[in-house]
């Protein structure tokens, strides 16, 4: 009875991460805690488990360390899991995942193709929505206070485009959610193609592949773009060097594909506004948040400097980089109006702002976590259609050289429900292995 309850909470849990943060980590909570009175639990001693371990101790020992620096202040603990130590729940959708029996991973499979079919659906719609698709929704049950429409692009012919953001609130939470989908659909495609299935398979295939790639470019965040092409680029890596399944004739339909879709691309940069205004950041054209980056880059690097064990601490960033940046400024005060009008939420860096935030202990052990996601695809023997799944787990990393994703809930409760599929699958298969060796 439990397991159907833990099941049924863990599907809504992955599903509303489509739909909103709220109701996604509170099936998340339900789906842990019913997870917690299964009879019978999975070992949690696989590689990535233990570097979560190690990840999130080092973080509530620096939580610990200046709390202690602050005379024990309880005003210092609150800050911190206010901030960056909020999240740390979120790891429970990576442990939720691992109670799913052998016989509910198709099950699963399903879930997470649902909720990326609602990711690309809710996408495409909101291209010709002015006002929000979120606010449609919220409008019917209270009054928010929050900007209700989209950003207008331009118009295609006599239709409006928008920048679609889907049911989230920014574009960037919908890229980083949309990376995360994007290698699912470009190697479902080449599966169904793989396997010969029939026409209207390959078909459906093709059109989520265009919708998804549409909704895509719109949304034009690049960190997102860079995270999928690196996620893409890995996974066929994988099929040509280490599965061997693609042949010269395969690589030679996959680039004729690919150069018609860029010509589809130059037609509409050509005749349209709403696609030159999308195209021509990823090709050079500045968007006024460039440069921003490079000067909170800069305000960042003393506090690394100067705090390389412990780091600033949690809930500590806002107020360290006002006084890092007003340092800098005085020592670069042609380059005053710069450091003042810069976004300073966070460092656009997770690796800058986990290193400043924990310490140097903390970035080393988020490469480790990167280093093992690497290993776990690349020699876990695990099926093709799960790593075609979580391939957008490597490009995560990538990502984030260029935005703060590790600090997006919504983003990040994703990154631990398909970093604990994948975890599942090896843990299996290496069951598996091993069983085969003693037989």
């Amino acid at each position: 009875m439990f397991y159907r309850i833990y099941r049924f909470f863990l599907a809504l849990s992955i599903i509303s991460c489509a739909l909103s943060v709220s109701l996604s980590q509170l099936f998340l909570l339900l789906s842990f805690v019913f997870f917690l009175l299964l009879p019978e639990k999975p070992k949690l001693t696989s590689p990535l488990i233990k570097i979560l371990f190690l990840f999130y101790l080092w973080q509530i020992v620096t939580v610990l360390y200046h709390f202690s620096a602050s005379g024990f202040d309880i005003i210092s603990i609150k800050h911190a899991f206010r901030d960056e130590m909020k999240d740390i729940f979120l790891v429970a959708a990576f442990i939720s995942v691992q109670g799913i029996k052998p016989a509910d991973r198709k099950y699963l499979y399903k879930t997470f193709f649902i909720f990326a079919l609602v990711i690309v659906i809710t996408g495409f719609i909101s291209i010709f929505s002015m006002t929000r698709l979120s606010r449609l929704i919220s409008d019917l049950y209270k009054t928010s206070a929050s900007w209700p429409y989209q950003h207008h692009y331009g118009k295609i012919s006599n239709i409006n485009i928008y920048l679609p953001i889907g049911l989230m609130n920014t574009h960037l939470t919908f890229g980083g959610l949309l990376a995360f989908i994007f290698p699912g659909f470009v190697f479902r495609l080449y599966d169904s193609w793989y396997k010969k299935e029939s026409f209207s398979k390959i078909s459906m295939s093709a059109i989520l592949l265009l919708l998804v790639s549409v909704v895509f470019l719109f949304n034009n965040a690049r960190s997102s773009l860079l995270g999928a092409l690196v996620s893409t680029i890995f996974g066929i890596y994988i099929l040509v060097f280490i599965d061997k399944d693609i042949s010269k004739k395969m690589l030679k339909r996959i680039g004729i594909f690919s150069l018609l879709f860029l010509v589809v691309v130059f037609t509409g940069y050509k005749t349209t506004s709403a696609v030159k205004r999308v195209v021509d950041p990823l090709f050079g054209g500045e968007k006024h948040t460039d440069s921003g980056r490079t000067f909170i880059w800069d305000s960042t690097f003393p506090l690394i400097e100067k705090n390389p064990i412990f780091g600033i601490g949690s809930g500590n960033y806002q107020k360290e980089i006002e006084i890092s940046r007003k340092e800098r400024e005085k020592e670069n005060k042609e380059l005053s109006f710069f450091y003042e009008v810069t976004q300073r939420g966070h460092a656009h860096n997770d690796y800058f702002h986990l290193t400043a935030v924990f310490g140097r202990p903390q970035g080393i052990l988020y490469l480790l976590l990167f280093g093992t996601i690497l290993y776990t695809l690349l020699n876990g023997n695990i099926p093709k259609k799960i790593r075609f799944m979580t391939y957008g787990l490597v490009g995560f990393f990538f990502s984030g050289l260029l935005q703060c994703y590790f600090q997006d809930d919504e983003v990040l409760i994703v990154f631990y429900f398909l970093l604990g599929y994948l975890n599942l699958y090896a843990e299996s298969e290496k069951k598996t292995t091993e069983l085969k060796i003693e037989g």
